[in-house]
């Protein structure tokens, strides 16, 4: 049996991430630049400019097109964001409590819509069952995944704390944190019935900690699963 110091504390912040679209304003600013130094260009000495036109009218025509599919991706990525943010507002008023007691953190990062649950609220101690809690909590998350957010595909990374584990029989944190992450990814396919191809499984052991390992509390804010939400959306990311 794999016996884990399980030690909870309530206290818990709640991180929040602004989306960034930065790369895509460069981009779109970096083209709108090299527009205005073509037609600037093309004007400033007609007569010497007149050799160069055709090749700079296709110039600014291949510009204004990258442009214009530049600015179509922004409004794309503007849309999927704010599904993310109409999700976050409603898994929030979902895990009022739980957020309270520190069980449960969201985000919306770069990343995507992150979903924070710490092990004590999934697990039973010392054991890869789920709880009642935990069930209800994933069952919930599941239904947000099988309807506001039925194509986007989605990542569950497990983290623990830096504690190696008591009769383990050789295994370490790296399988302890892939197994809570294959335990969450199994009822999502297996009791939920979501579509395998949109999920992926990773485990970081200690090495992503979100908290101090020198305290109890800090190793039990440690010790979690994240659900990540990729703002995208993949064409086999379907459910049943």
């Amino acid at each position: 049996m794999l016996i884990r110091n399980t030690a909870r504390s309530p206290e818990i912040r709640l991180v929040e991430k602004e989306p960034l679209l930065t790369d895509y304003k460069k981009w779109f600013c970096f083209f709108s630049w090299a527009l205005f130094v073509m037609v600037g260009c093309a004007s400033a000495d007609d007569s010497a400019s007149r050799p160069l036109s055709r090749q700079q009218s296709a110039t600014i025509e291949s510009l204004n097109n990258e442009i214009l599919r530049l600015n179509q991706e922004l409004e794309g990525t503007v849309g999927l964001r704010e599904d993310l943010q109409a999700a976050r507002l409603k898994v929030e008023k979902m895990f009022a409590e739980q957020i309270v007691r520190g069980d449960v953190r969201v985000a919306l990062e770069r990343r995507g819509f992150v979903v924070t649950v710490l092990d004590h609220a999934l697990f039973d101690p010392d054991e890869t069952q789920f709880t009642s809690a935990g069930e209800e909590i994933l069952g919930k998350i599941a239904s947000v995944l099988s309807s506001d957010l039925s194509k986007n595909r989605v990542t569950l990374e497990g983290h623990t704390d830096n504690q190696p584990i008591e009769d383990a029989g050789g295994v370490t944190n790296w399988e302890y944190s892939i197994g809570r992450a294959t335990a969450v990814l199994h009822y999502f396919i297996d009791v939920k019935a979501l579509s395998p191809e949109r999920f992926g499984v990773a485990g970081y052991a200690e090495y992503r900690p979100i908290d101090s390992n020198a305290t109890e509390s800090g190793r039990d804010r440690n010790r979690r699963v994240e659900i990540v939400i990729a703002p995208g959306r993949g064409s086999d990311a379907s459910g049943r």
